[in-house]
């Protein structure tokens, strides 16, 4: 009787342990399988001295979603244009989530159609069906901010990033945007026979939000030239409110691991990460900061 009770209570210590650990651990929502943030938050998970877990998502929209309403999520990928659309409808957000680490990543505008297409800037999309990624995506943000600030009047077709391919190819879209940190592997995946072409973004615009970029002719095996295009910054953010001082020593450690595998994710991971860069004057957000520990 002694050795059945003592088995029950090793077995529930266990469990309760188990439980203490899981809800303890570092949760990271990353973005669409196959996409930039979701090989990128793999790699910091590879390289932690912790248990860190990659959550797949949709995109920004959603994973900021999550972080404000899970309290089991603690870390972001996130477009800055998300993060400011966001901040318009709650003053208050700069006092909930910070960026986690002076590390910014440039997230490239695609513009997607076929090869011949009529459309070979951006004024063209004028009257033209447009897929503009679903609401949980920060494609679908950034696609609204370029419609409102050019007044470029598209028709608006909201579907899923990863179906609009697809959509162009039966005919029902004429163009889709593509938010995603050069090369996107699946458009890498693609074989120099797929019948898509990139078109030229340019707007004198968009300057104020978005640094102007280059995609190189051959960055996909189908790109034949060079087009002009815009970046959105990328951030990794965390959600203070709340915080526990149990998961601020594992954000804090985070962090140092983040920090001390730089070079080993540039040289061994995602390509994305050889375009870290750690200034960034247009970001007006404030960032966490490792608080000492009083002894």
């Amino acid at each position: 009787m002694k050795k059945l009770v003592y088995f029950s209570i090793l077995m529930m210590a266990i469990t309760v342990a188990a439980t203490v650990n899981s809800f303890g651990q570092i949760k990271i929502v990353s973005g669409m399988e196959g996409a930039t943030y979701y090989y990128l938050a793999t790699d910091i998970s590879k390289n932690s001295s912790q248990a860190v877990e990659v959550i797949p998502s949709m995109g920004s929209v959603e994973n900021f979603d999550l972080l404000m309403s899970n309290n089991d999520i603690n870390i972001a990928f996130m477009q800055y244009d998300v993060l400011i659309a966001n901040n318009l409808l709650n003053s208050k957000l700069k006092n909930q989530v910070r960026v986690l680490f002076p590390l910014f990543l440039d997230e490239e505008i695609h513009l997607i159609t076929k090869k011949g297409s009529k459309i070979n800037n951006l004024k063209q999309l004028k009257g033209k069906r447009v897929g503009i990624g679903s609401r949980e995506q920060g494609t679908h943000v950034t696609a609204s901010l370029i419609k409102d600030k050019t007044g470029i009047n598209w028709d608006n077709i909201e579907i899923p990033s990863s179906e609009c391919y697809n959509a162009l190819m039966r005919g029902e879209i004429d163009a889709y945007f593509f938010v995603g940190g050069i090369p996107v592997k699946s458009f890498g995946d693609m074989e120099d026979t797929t019948q898509i072409q990139l078109v030229n973004i340019k707007s004198k615009s968009l300057k104020d939000i978005y640094r102007a970029k280059k995609i190189k002719a051959g960055t996909y095996k189908w790109q034949l030239k060079t087009v002009s295009t815009y970046a959105v910054p990328m951030l990794i953010v965390v959600k203070i409110e709340n915080l526990s001082n149990e998961m601020e020593v594992k954000v804090n450690q985070l962090l140092v691991d983040i920090n001390a595998n730089i070079q080993k994710m540039q040289s061994e991971g995602h390509p994305k990460w050889k375009d870290v860069y750690y200034r960034n004057q247009d970001i007006d957000w404030p960032y966490y900061y490792v608080r000492a520990k009083v002894e």
